[in-house]
């Protein structure tokens, strides 16, 4: 790992702090992005590095040794990684091996705890911890560690090769582009959806389901366009997704959705957006360094692939299309098999009486969903969140299907 240096930003203002990566990243992404007078300065640069904290070179280098070289902790139980603590931010991160052995380092001196907290020794040099580290190491078996099922965790080049294995024998053949815009909502829901996003979102929040649709969906857009089998700037990718100032399709920036789903007396809603993206803006930098790694070992088209396993129903997924087409088939049959699961529900035959003008046309819907659903208007996306969109069934119904109330074809004929 690269002995590079991390730096601290901090909001002058609110003494609001974050780590976020080298200076140049730091001004570029933060300082640029915000709304402020041309003479303020609203953050300052402090060096934190190194990138690597003190025990956890010293740690490894102990763990190479009695893990025949290898330091990733697939064929002994000890896992080596950091664990944000409340201390100074001075302090190293703690640096965990097996599960209830931690040490930690500050200035000069490393402690080393035992389980339930007890500390077990200190050190004030790297040779004493490793002795002390020895005598841990008699009390543990070198096995690999197991999941509850019995079966090894994979390893990081396991579970790329086999997403690249599973793209080919879940979808067969697809093209480049479906391959890359498949990729792009897997990207897109790893790096947008699954962050602090999802808790602006959830609960009582402006931030609707179908509002959240044409934002995903532009998300996955732009992943789309930054994507290609001749190149992908990892970094710069993951700065895009999380950039403040990226406009949505409601004409807000990120910020500025942030800020209007920010609710400091509701608990789900309190933390500061500003910390949300400085947060995401780190892991989004750590995100896209992994993967040029991973680019330079794989290659590009596995690692594509690799995104590739799972279709998960969005707008450039393989099977948006089909779930198009059975949405737009429904909206005018009330016997249509996708209101089986939904028929029951107390708005089911308001719903149908509520449709938006702009798209009242099933061909202009179609044309709209088809094309994006960042392209509908807020009215036409809410409406067709409340028509369980999202809940199409995306079975080929091949051999008929007992949610959608198709018959086998065997059944059917006879």
């Amino acid at each position: 790992m690269k002995n590079s240096v991390l730096w601290r930003v901090v909001d002058n203002d609110s003494g609001a702090e974050a780590i976020v990566s080298t200076p140049a990243e730091a001004v570029a992404f933060i300082n640029s992005r915000f709304d402020t007078d041309e003479n303020d300065e609203p953050f300052s640069l402090t060096e934190v590095g190194p990138f690597v904290p003190k025990p956890l070179d010293v740690i490894t280098a102990w763990a190479a040794k009695h893990d025949d070289g290898r330091t990733d902790g697939r064929t002994a139980p000890i896992t080596i990684r950091p664990v944000v603590t409340d201390g100074p931010i001075d302090k190293c991160d703690d640096v965990v091996l097996w599960g209830d052995v931690q040490v930690t380092w500050d200035h000069d001196l490393y402690t080393i705890d035992g389980p339930d907290g007890f500390e077990y020794n200190a050190a004030d040099s790297a040779a004493e911890l490793n002795e002390i580290l020895d005598e841990y190491a008699t009390d543990y078996d070198y096995v690999e560690p197991e999941k509850s099922d019995g079966h090894t965790r994979p390893s990081q080049r396991e579970l790329i090769r086999y997403g690249a294995q599973e793209c080919a024998s879940r979808f067969g053949h697809l093209d480049d582009d479906a391959l890359l815009w498949l990729a792009a909502t897997r990207i897109t829901l790893a790096l947008w959806r699954n962050t602090p996003v999802e808790n602006w979102h959830a609960g009582r929040s402006p931030l609707h389901d179908g509002t959240m649709m044409r934002i995903n969906a532009a998300t996955t857009r732009l992943v789309r366009s930054m994507l290609s089998f001749d190149h992908v700037d990892w970094v710069a990718l993951g700065l895009a997704i999380v950039n403040p100032s990226r406009v949505l399709p409601t004409g807000q920036s990120v910020l500025e959705l942030g800020l209007a789903c920010h609710n400091p007396d509701d608990p789900a809603h309190e933390d500061d957006p500003r910390d949300d993206l400085a947060e995401m803006a780190q892991d989004a930098i750590g995100w896209g360094r992994a993967y040029r790694l991973h680019e330079q070992e794989f290659g590009l088209r596995t690692l594509i692939e690799f995104f590739c396993a799972f279709d998960n129903g969005w707008y450039g997924a393989p099977g948006w299309g089909r779930i198009v087409d059975r949405f737009v088939a429904a909206v005018d049959d009330r016997e249509h098999g996708h209101w089986r699961v939904h028929r029951d529900e107390p708005w089911f035959d308001e719903w149908f009486t509520s449709r938006p003008a702009d798209i009242a046309d099933n061909a202009e819907l179609r044309r709209l969903l088809l094309a994006g659903p960042d392209l509908l208007s807020e009215a036409a996306a809410e409406w067709c969140v409340e028509g369980a969109i999202g809940y199409v069934c995306r079975d080929d119904h091949a051999n008929g299907c007992e949610r959608c109330g198709v018959l086998p074809a065997t059944e059917s004929s006879s």
